[in-house]
């Protein structure tokens, strides 16, 4: 686990060795689509041979522990079928072979890049990759040996909703695992599955480690909190720490205020072909996010298309199938307009309050996301603490009632910064 003080050294160390394993017989591997360019080789390790888990006379194995966990998990709860993403993922891998042309809307254009944010954030930019960057060595293999033992929800569907729950099957379908066990996972699906075939989709089910807030895990000192805030775009307006300290301070736990600031900066481990759904960034928050290894692409819309996209706000999420639309059930997806973008690695995709967006990651994938509030939305800023401080949801009436006032005295004191 990255430990107080030694931030600065986790960022600027180079980046680990690579494991120590044989490559594969060239004959075995799959040819790179054109839809999926195969991920550098000092980037991503082999797979292990039949001595760490392969099989009989060298041949190497397809599996690990938990894609057999997965396997059987969706033996066990009778799952016969990926998620419908995933499915138009494959079908539109197979027929059209790049995502970077966009979803079957009115017009998609590109995200435009940027040496730096603007003044104001007013749409969807890409930053262009920092002289300085400081998480540059933050890649899977580092987070293998930093973070190995950490154990996390993997999900089919990401990200997470409480509906997902109550629809049960694939939509429900999760499984633990410890960073090390997902960094060999992603590294052997890019291995077999890098095309992402339909016909592979129970054999290598798709999930992803999103979330994940790796530095929160104890007292940061002041110069592990400076860290932090040279990871985003220099320049981009976030108020996020001012404000926890309002609210830490309020409730007296001012000696917590560093852990409440790490929570905000998450780290998302993503095998070949894992999908975000089309949805809207929860609490009102803008988002930054910093791609570290491997390639994710963007679809975006502007929150002004919501009506195109059937979403609803309540739930902050769209049925809409993005990549084979339903004529039928969707007809005015398709007057959408849309922004593409593919992040590489060093970009940092910047995307304001109220965009829908949606990713798939075209290589084994590590991407630090940072959700921040200024002034543009402020107001949204105690929605953010309702929903992730569960102090904040005592029974007792009293309780409640002390809380809801400390809340309120918070958000004024926010709304009038």
């Amino acid at each position: 686990v990255p430990r107080p003080g030694r931030l600065r050294a986790m960022a600027f160390a180079p980046p680990p060795a690579a494991l120590e394993a044989e490559l594969f017989p060239s004959p075995t591997a799959t040819k790179p689509s054109a839809g999926l360019r195969q991920a550098p080789a000092a980037n991503v390790a082999p797979a292990r041979r039949s001595g760490a888990g392969g099989g009989a006379g060298g041949t190497p194995s397809q599996t690990c522990p938990l894609l057999t966990r997965l396997r059987l998990g969706l033996a066990s709860e009778r799952i016969s079928e990926a998620t419908a993403d995933y499915r138009s993922l494959c079908r539109y891998l197979a027929e059209k072979k790049d995502l970077g042309k966009g979803p079957a809307v009115a017009e998609c254009l590109d995200v435009p890049k940027v040496q730096q944010p603007p003044a104001e954030l007013r749409h969807a930019i890409v930053v262009e990759k920092q002289r300085d960057w400081a998480a540059r060595a933050w890649n899977m293999q580092h987070w293998r040996k930093e973070c190995g033992c950490d154990e996390w929800t993997c999900r089919a569907k990401s990200p997470h909703s409480a509906d997902d729950e109550a629809e049960g099957g694939i939509g429900a379908f999760s499984v633990q695992a410890t960073v090390e066990e997902y960094v060999e996972y992603a590294l052997l699906v890019h291995r077999f599955d890098r095309k992402c075939s339909e016909e592979n989709s129970l054999a290598f089910p798709r999930v992803a480690l999103d979330g994940w807030a790796p530095f929160a895990r104890g007292e940061l000192q002041q110069a592990d909190l400076q860290m932090l805030a040279r990871l985003g775009p220099p320049g981009l307006k976030d108020h996020s720490r001012r404000w926890l300290r309002v609210f830490t301070r309020a409730f007296g736990l001012d000696t917590h205020v560093s852990v409440a600031i790490a929570q905000l900066y998450r780290v998302s481990l993503r095998a070949t072909g894992t999908i975000d759904r089309l949805h809207l960034e929860r609490h009102g928050a803008h988002l930054w996010l910093n791609q570290v290894e491997g390639r994710r692409v963007f679809f975006l819309f502007p929150p002004h298309e919501a009506a195109n996209l059937y979403a609803g706000y309540t739930t902050g999420e769209s049925p809409v199938d993005v990549l084979y639309p339903s004529a039928k059930r969707h007809p005015k997806f398709s007057e959408a307009k849309a922004q593409v973008t593919t992040l590489y690695m060093g970009q940092t995709l910047v995307i304001p309050t109220g965009w829908w967006w949606f990713s798939v990651a075209v290589e084994p994938s590590v991407t630090i996301a940072h959700p921040f509030w200024n002034m543009d939305n402020k107001v949204y800023f105690t929605e953010y603490l309702k929903a992730s401080f569960d102090f904040l949801l005592s029974d007792s009436v009293a309780l409640k009632q002390g809380v809801a006032a400390t809340l309120d005295s918070v958000h004024r004191q926010i709304m009038a910064d």
